[in-house]
Order: structure tokens, then sequence, then C-alpha cells
């Protein structure tokens, strides 16, 4: 089905469509241009097979209003909603990063800080948005935004609902299988707890790298969060430590009871873990749960046996959970016997089955036909390949050759193109050029800016790491963008000598123009009388200032006696010549060099006095030298 919205498309008279970003199971989103405030924003629209549907649109609707006010760190704003053409759409903020989702299946298993550091910013999210009356009701990785600086956002309340909406059938299982606690799996009323057991198995999938619960089909999924113990953290991470452990059990303990009841107590033991205090999950009985849900599941007669008749309640409780253990062990053994058996059935049919076939290296369309054709079902996943192109098959499990029933599942991994990119050299580019470049090439960007006096205000001038080299995709890439040439502040050069004033520049960034001479009677010879620019005007580093020196007193005006004399003409002279020169004549001499003059170099090409000034003999005679 082609895209509701196209590039360039404005809606409502403000939204400009970039480019489709994503898409879930109720909406796309679409990366836009807030024409009025010159922002990129996410636009979400409802899909169209559900716009005949007058309880999704509602629930669409009420997702705007009762998400809009939410204001909240750790929560996507939204800005605003509508509807175009009978389709309609929610106009939120856009965090530019990854999801939770792929910063787990870049790196594998997350350290325990990190975990911590992002569990108690969801946390905060739902404590806000609890407080208001609304459960999410979705929480999963996939829905958890981290922006540039690693912060994470909460999104997609395309399932929350205000306490009293009254929107949801009694039986309705919405959600993501993988996350769903166990009453919301039965179809029951759901609430604030419901959510916190999501977090828990987001914690444990950060922990450990793995969801607790797999299967073939979401009903299985669903029914394992129902009936089944989840393997202990600690068990698949050796050395994680105890208060973490008892933490994410704690959390997705299968009696909202004995869950945490707050988004608030679950962060306190969080926070009290990070420094080493004592937590509230230290006390919860993982195993107690264990022989609940399993009595749950021993036939009626088996009831009495397991848990004993009525018995004094301070000595009989002890009694009862001694006496339940053999019991326990018992049917622990026989479902080990049963499972054991069932494996070699397995074994035995498997020995008899159809041979998997080898789809590595043929495109994602011809592997699935192939395997279709054998009769099995294909489970698709994406992986960078730097030995595939993009859309082949890179690798597959089981190996071809493999025997299995028809029926059975073949993961196969179609590559999305090598895993490292070599960095062009964005110097001179735009920054949103630098994105899409990034953004196409699976980078994250990170922008600083910086003064340059080589590159233009608003264009990048350095990166890290430079061009051409070789990074992952996945990798940051940080890059500056120029915000002009570095500024210098003028010293004030008043009273100085001249090399005084050429050293105080140079500390300063700037350089010495040109040194006019003039009579003073107030500023001894050889001091600055003047400059410009002014002291303390801000100018671009490596700019010339120019000053004005005392030559001296002034000569008394010539009288007919007064002995003056000419300026000689030394135009085209070098600059050795016309030292000499004027020195024979009993001229002082001064020289100072000066680029860009065209003029081949040592000549002179200025002179102050000018050639043919009538000045008092003994005068000093200041050369511009090309250089």
């Amino acid at each position: 089905m082609s895209d509701v919205f196209q590039p360039e498309q404005v809606l409502s008279g403000r939204y400009r469509v970039l480019r489709k970003i994503g898409g879930g199971g109720m909406a796309d989103v679409y990366l836009c241009e807030d024409l009025s405030l010159g922002r990129r924003v996410a636009l979400k629209v409802l899909l169209q097979r559900f716009l005949d549907d007058p309880n999704f649109v509602e629930r669409f609707r009420r997702e705007a209003k009762a998400a809009a006010g939410l204001n909240q760190a750790n929560l996507v704003s939204i800005y605003d909603w509508g509807e175009v053409d009978g389709t309609y759409f929610i106009v939120m903020e856009y965090v530019e990063g990854e999801t939770l989702k792929d910063l787990v299946r870049r790196k594998g298993r997350l350290s325990g800080n990190e975990a911590v550091r992002i569990s108690l910013q969801l946390l905060a999210a739902l404590e806000f948005a609890h407080r208001t009356g609304i459960v999410h009701r979705d929480i999963k990785p996939q829905n958890v935004m981290l922006d540039r600086d690693g912060n994470a956002k909460v999104t997609d309340f395309g399932i929350a609902r205000a306490a009293d909406s009254g929107m949801t059938e009694a039986g309705s299982i919405l959600g993501t299988a993988q996350y769903l606690a166990p009453e919301q799996a039965r179809g029951h009323r759901v609430d604030e707890r419901s959510d916190l057991y999501s977090v828990g198995i987001v914690l444990y999938e950060m922990l450990t790298g793995t969801v607790p619960f797999k299967g073939d089909s979401a009903v299985t999924v669903a029914l394992k969060h129902v009936n089944e113990m989840a393997a202990e953290p600690a068990q698949i991470v050796p050395g994680l430590p105890y208060a973490l452990n008892q933490i994410v059990l704690k959390a997705i303990a299968k009696d909202p009871g004995q869950r945490y009841q707050t988004a608030d107590q679950f962060a306190r033991d969080l926070r009290s873990a990070q420094v080493g205090g004592p937590v509230a999950a230290a006390t919860f009985d993982p195993g107690a749960e264990a022989t609940r849900l399993m009595s749950a599941g021993v036939p009626a007669g088996a009831t009495s046996v397991m848990t004993g008749g009525p018995l004094d309640q301070a000595a009989g409780d002890r009694g009862r959970r001694r006496r339940r253990w053999p019991w326990v062990l018992v049917i622990v053994l026989l479902l080990l016997v049963i499972a054991a058996a069932a494996y070699g059935l397995v074994r035995a049919m498997g020995a008899g089955g159809v041979a998997v076939p080898t789809v590595v290296g043929k495109s994602q369309a011809a592997a699935l036909t192939k395997l279709e054709e054998a009769g099995f079902k294909a489970g698709v996943q994406e992986e960078y390949s730097d030995n595939y192109d993009v859309g082949f098959v890179s690798r597959q499990a089981p190996a071809g050759g493999t025997k299995l029933r028809k029926g059975d599942t073949v993961d196969i991994w179609v590559s999305n193109g090598s895993e490292t990119v070599t960095l062009a050299d964005f110097k001179g580019w735009t920054s949103g050029d630098v994105r899409d470049w990034l953004s196409q090439n699976g980078l994250s960007p990170l922008e600083k800016s910086g003064k340059s006096s080589s590159v233009p205000s608003g264009r990048v001038f350095k990166q890290d790491p430079p061009a051409g080299d070789p990074v992952k995709r996945g990798d940051t890439i940080t890059y500056w963008v120029s915000s002009g040439k570095p500024q210098a502040t003028v010293p004030d050069l008043s009273g100085l000598t001249q090399d005084e004033a050429q050293t105080a520049l140079a500390g300063a960034g700037l350089l010495l123009g040109v040194v006019t001479p003039e009579p003073s009677s107030t500023v001894p010879s050889g001091q600055v009388i003047r400059q410009d620019p002014a002291a303390l005007v801000k100018m671009a580093k490596g700019s010339a200032v120019n000053i004005v020196v005392s030559s001296g007193s002034p000569s008394p005006s010539p009288s007919p006696t007064a002995s003056t004399v000419s300026v000689p003409n030394v135009y085209g002279m070098d600059s050795t010549s016309a030292t000499d020169k004027l020195t024979a004549d009993g001229f002082g001499v001064t020289v100072r060099q000066k680029v860009g003059t065209g003029q081949p170099p040592g000549t002179v090409v200025r002179m102050v006095p000018d050639a043919g000034t009538e000045v008092a003999s003994g005068s000093t005679v200041l050369l511009i030298i090309a250089k």
C-alpha cells in the first residue's frame, strides 16, 4: 500500500511532509516541518484500515486529548491533532535518536548502571502519567526513544486510556506479547501495576539481552506470561548484583499484589540498589510464587496433598511449606521425564523430516519462496553484513540440510548492507545535509558549534572521526558547525611603544596595522597617541589595528631663517637603498611591512610623510615595504 502522505505535501496549511520514518500496528509516522514555528515534528497517522472502525477512530482521538495533557521531560510531547480528507493525525515532538530496542539489538545486554538509569527515566514518565489517571498499556523498548544525549522518552500512547474512558471492551488484549502483564494477557482489567510489570520485562531485557518468554506466536508467548516462571536474570548473567536480580523478579511477579504498587516504589528500590542500600525486593520469594503457580496447575485431587488440611496458622504454614517441597520435587521430576520423552519423540520424528534448503546468498523473496515450497515458515530478521549485498540472506538457522518437520520455522537474516561505512568530508556542508547523510547510512549525529576563521557561519568546519575513516553503522559522529570567525577584544594601546603595542595585539590574536607618526605636545615621543579600532571593540581574530605614534613636540613654524628639508622620493627603491638614502640626508627611518600590495617584495610602496613634504631637519620617515 502506498504511503498516505507524500514528501513536500503540506497538511493543514502548516506541516510539510519530509519523509516517512516508521510505522506500527496502529499508525504510520512521518517526519514533517512545522512551517509556523520552523521546527521538525513527528506526525502520527492512523492506518487506513482503521478509518472505517469508529472505535479505533475514537481511541485515536482520545489519545491526542489525553496525551496532550502530559507534560514531563521523559514523555514525548503532543503538540496538535487534526484530520485531512478523512485521515486522522497527531503532531508530536520529534525525538532524534534511536529506540531502546535498537540499542539493545546493537549492544546486546546493557551495563547495570545504564539499565537502571534508563529504567528510572521510564518510571518517572509513568509516575507522572499514572498520577493523571492514564495507564500506558503498551510499555516496550520499541516505544522508548533515546535522544542524542541518551535520555529516554516514552512515546505511543496509542492504546493508553484515561481511567474513565470506558473505551476497552471486556476481554480485549492489546499491546505486544513479549511485554504483556499476565492479567493483560488474560484480558482482565489492567492498572498501573500492569505498566510496572512491562517495565520489569524491559529491565530484564536490558540486563540480559533477551526477553524472558519467547514463542512462535503471540498467543504462545502470552500464555507463558500467565503459566511459566522466567529464568532469573542472575542465571543468565552470572555475577549480576543480588539486589538487581530481586528487583526484576518482584517487578514481574505474576500476582499484581506481589509487585511494586507504584512507579515511585519501584524507583526507590532502583536508586537504593545503585548505592548499595537495602531494597524492599530482598524479601520477595520467587520460590513461593513458583509453588503457587505449580499448585494452580495440579489436579483437584492432589490439592489436599499439596496444601494439607486446616492447621494452626502459626505452626501449620511452616509445616505445610516443609511438606510441600517433596511433592514439588516429584512433580518437577515427572515433568522432566515427560519433557525428555517428548524431546526424544521430536528427534525421532525429525529423523524422517524434510531437509531445510540452503538459502544463504539468495534474495529475501527467493529465500521465502524456497522455504515455503519446502513446507517451512520463515522468521525474518535483519543485520549488517560485509559479505552480502542489501536484501540478500546473510545466514540462516538451522543450517541447510538439517531435517525438520514441515511447518517448522527457519530463521533467516537479511543483509542491510556493510556494517561499516566510509565517512564523507562534511566540511562546508549544512547541518541538515550532514544529518540526512548520517541517517541514510545508519549513523547517529552529534552536533556542536564553534568559531572558524575559514568556514562561513552555518557550515561544518570539523568532524570526528575525520573524513575517510571507516565507522560502524550505529556509531555516533560528531561535527562542528561554524558560528563565524573567532572574535578578539582589541586591547588598549594608549601610552605603549610601537613594540609593546605589537606584542599586546599578538597576545589578543590581532596584527599591527599601519603605524603613523604624528607630533604631540602631550604624548612622549614613541608612544601610541590613538588607535583604530578603539579599545574593547570586538573584531575577528587576525585583523589589523592601526596606531598613531607620537613623534615628539611639534616643531615651531618655519621662519625665513628656519632650517627645513624636503623628503626625498624613494618610491620603488628596495628597503636597504631607501634607508641608506634617507639616513644620508639626515632623516630617521622606520620600516613597516605590508602584504597584498601587488608590488615586488622588499620595495617601498608608501612613505609617511610623503615625498616632497617640507619637514624639520632630522624628522623620521615611515617606509611601507611590500612583503
